[in-house]
C-alpha cells in the first residue's frame, strides 16, 4: 500500500512539474481570426501602414488620443487635457501619469523623441503639421515631464483625430508598449497578446490570440473563435456589414508628359463607362466623391476631341504615349483594369501595360511611383475629410497623385482657419470639386467592412466608421 501511495505521489509531482503555473482558458482569451493575405503583419508603428498591422498596433501603443469604439471620434488617451491658442497654432497637452509595459514612465519627452525619430521614416508625412526649428527638429516643447507643447506650421482643427494614429503614439522601442497589451509572441500563424500590467485604463480581456489565415470556419462556428475579420461560410447570423470611412478610387500619378496634362486626363476619363465599371466591381454603394458621403458629384462634360487638342494630342493626328497601369491582386480589380485598358487602346490607339503588383510598390513613396495610373482603397486614418483631401495637397509628403494645384491648396488653407465647422465643410467641398475637375482622381465606391462576431459570447464589439475595435473593451458574457 505504501509503495502504491509513493507511486501516486510521484505522478502528482510530475503533473505539477509539466503543468504551466499560469494557463489560459478559452473563457479568458479572446480569439480573433484575421486573414492578412500575402501581406506581412508588421508591428512597427514607424513603418507599418496596412490596416491589419494598424488594427493590432492600436492595442499595443497609446497616443495622446484614441478612437471611440462606437463613433470613431477621438477621445483622450494619454492626454489628460489640452488647450489651443487663439490662432490655432500652439497646442498644449497635459499628460496622464502612465507607464510603459516595462514600468518606465511615459513623459512629454517620450513624444518629442519618438516623433523626431519618425521624421526620417516612410510615415513622416503624418508630422507635416508640426513646425520645424532652425536645426530641422520638430518645434516641440517640454516644460516638464507631463506637459507637451506642439507648435504647428498651419492650423489643424482636427488635430485630436490625427493624433489617434499609432505612428504618433508614445513609443520607446518595439519591445516596450504604451497600450493596453504587450506582445507575447508572433509567427506566421498566430500573434499572442497579454494585458499590459502597467496600463492606465481598464482592460476587460487579459489575453488575445490572433489567428492568421483562412479555413477556420469550424472553430468560429463552435465558439473557439469569437471574432473573425475573415469570411466564414454558413455564418450569416453572425455577419456584421458596416460602411467604412473609405473610398476606392483610380488616380493618375504622372508628374510630367501627356498624363500629367489635365485635358488629356479628362479625355481618357470621358470614354470610360464608369457606371458600368462600378457595377462590375460589385460595389454595394457607388461613389463619385473622394470623401465618403460628401454628396459632391463630379461631372465631366467637355468634348473629348477638344480636350485632346487642348492637351497637344489632336485626335487622329498624334498618338498618345504608352500608359502603365498598376493594380493590386484581386479578380474585380483585374477585370476593371482590363476593361479600361481595352477601351483606351481601341479608342486612342494607346499601348497600355497592365501590372499586378503589391500596393507598396506604387503607394509607399508616391514621388517614385513608376506607374501612370493606379487604384487604391483608402481608409481614413482619422475621422475627418482631411484624411482624404490632405493626400493631394502640394505640401503633402504622401501625395498619391503627385497633384499640384494652387487653387486647391488655397482652399485647404482657407478651411484650416475657418471660423466654424459648417463653413469649413463647404470650403472642403469646393476643394474636392477642384480635385475631381482636374481628372487626377476618379472615385469608384465607398468601401464596406465585413466582420463575423459571436455576440452570443462576447460584448463590447460595436460597428463603427473606421472598423476599429479596441480589444480592451471586449469581454466575455458570463
Amino acid at each position: 500500500m505504501k509503495k502504491l501511495l509513493k507511486v501516486l505521489f510521484a505522478i502528482i509531482l510530475m503533473a505539477f512539474a509539466i503543468t504551466p503555473l499560469f494557463s489560459q482558458s478559452q473563457t479568458e482569451t479572446l480569439m480573433v481570426l484575421m486573414d492578412p493575405g500575402k501581406d506581412e503583419i508588421v508591428l512597427n508603428p514607424y513603418t507599418a501602414s496596412d490596416s491589419n498591422s494598424i488594427v493590432i498596433m492600436l492595442n499595443l501603443y497609446d497616443g495622446l488620443f484614441g478612437y471611440d469604439p462606437e463613433t470613431s471620434e477621438p477621445v483622450p488617451a494619454l492626454a489628460e487635457s489640452y488647450s489651443v491658442s487663439d490662432d490655432g497654432l500652439r497646442w498644449t497637452f497635459s499628460l496622464k501619469e502612465a507607464k510603459f509595459s516595462d514600468g518606465k514612465d511615459i513623459t512629454s519627452r517620450t513624444f518629442t523623441e519618438s516623433w523626431n525619430y519618425m521624421t526620417d521614416g516612410p510615415l513622416a508625412s503624418n508630422l507635416d503639421f508640426v513646425a520645424r526649428r532652425t536645426d530641422g527638429k520638430l518645434d516641440l516643447e517640454t516644460p516638464d515631464d507631463r506637459t507637451l507643447v506642439v507648435n504647428l506650421s498651419y492650423a489643424v482643427p482636427y488635430l485630436p483625430s490625427l493624433l489617434c494614429q499609432p505612428c504618433l503614439a508614445a513609443v520607446k522601442d518595439t519591445t516596450s508598449y504604451s497600450g493596453a497589451y504587450t506582445l507575447i509572441s508572433q509567427s506566421d500563424e498566430q500573434i499572442r497578446l497579454r494585458h499590459n500590467p502597467y496600463y492606465w485604463d481598464n482592460v476587460k480581456t487579459d489575453f488575445v490570440d490572433i489567428i492568421l489565415g483562412e479555413g477556420h470556419d469550424k472553430e468560429f462556428l463552435d465558439g473557439s473563435i469569437q471574432w473573425s475579420m475573415a469570411a466564414i461560410t454558413d455564418a450569416a447570423d453572425y455577419m456584421i456589414l458596416s460602411k467604412l470611412y473609405a473610398t476606392t478610387f483610380f488616380y493618375f500619378s504622372a508628374t510630367e508628359g501627356a498624363y500629367a496634362n489635365e485635358n488629356i486626363r479628362k479625355a481618357l476619363i470621358d470614354v470610360i463607362p464608369w457606371d458600368f465599371i462600378r457595377s462590375l466591381q460589385g460595389s454595394l454603394i457607388e461613389s463619385t466623391s473622394i470623401v465618403p458621403e460628401s454628396g459632391l458629384k463630379a461631372q465631366i462634360s467637355d468634348d473629348i476631341i477638344a480636350l485632346l487638342e487642348a492637351g497637344g494630342y489632336p485626335y487622329g493626328q498624334k498618338t498618345l504615349p504608352m500608359i502603365s497601369m498598376a493594380i493590386t491582386r484581386g479578380a474585380q480589380n483585374a477585370a476593371v483594369a482590363e476593361l479600361i485598358a481595352k477601351l483606351w487602346s481601341t479608342t486612342f490607339g494607346i499601348t497600355v501595360t497592365l501590372n499586378t503588383v503589391p500596393l507598396t510598390l506604387f503607394a509607399s513613396v508616391p514621388e517614385d511611383n513608376p506607374y501612370d495610373f493606379c487604384t487604391i482603397t483608402w481608409i481614413g486614418d482619422y475621422f475627418d475629410p482631411m484624411a482624404f483631401l490632405q493626400l493631394f495637397a502640394s505640401n503633402s509628403s504622401f501625395n498619391l497623385a503627385n497633384f499640384k494645384n494652387d487653387e486647391y491648396d488655397a482652399l485647404l488653407d482657407q478651411a484650416a482657419v475657418s471660423a466654424d465647422e459648417i463653413s469649413r465643410r463647404e470650403i472642403l467641398l469646393k476643394a474636392e470639386q477642384v480635385l475631381l475637375d482636374s481628372g487626377a482622381v476618379i472615385p469608384m465606391s465607398t468601401a464596406f467592412a465585413t466582420n463575423f462576431v459571436r455576440k452570443d459570447m462576447i460584448s463590447g464589439w460595436t460597428a463603427n466608421p473606421l472598423d476599429i475595435h479596441p480589444f480592451k473593451t471586449i469581454s466575455f458574457i458570463e
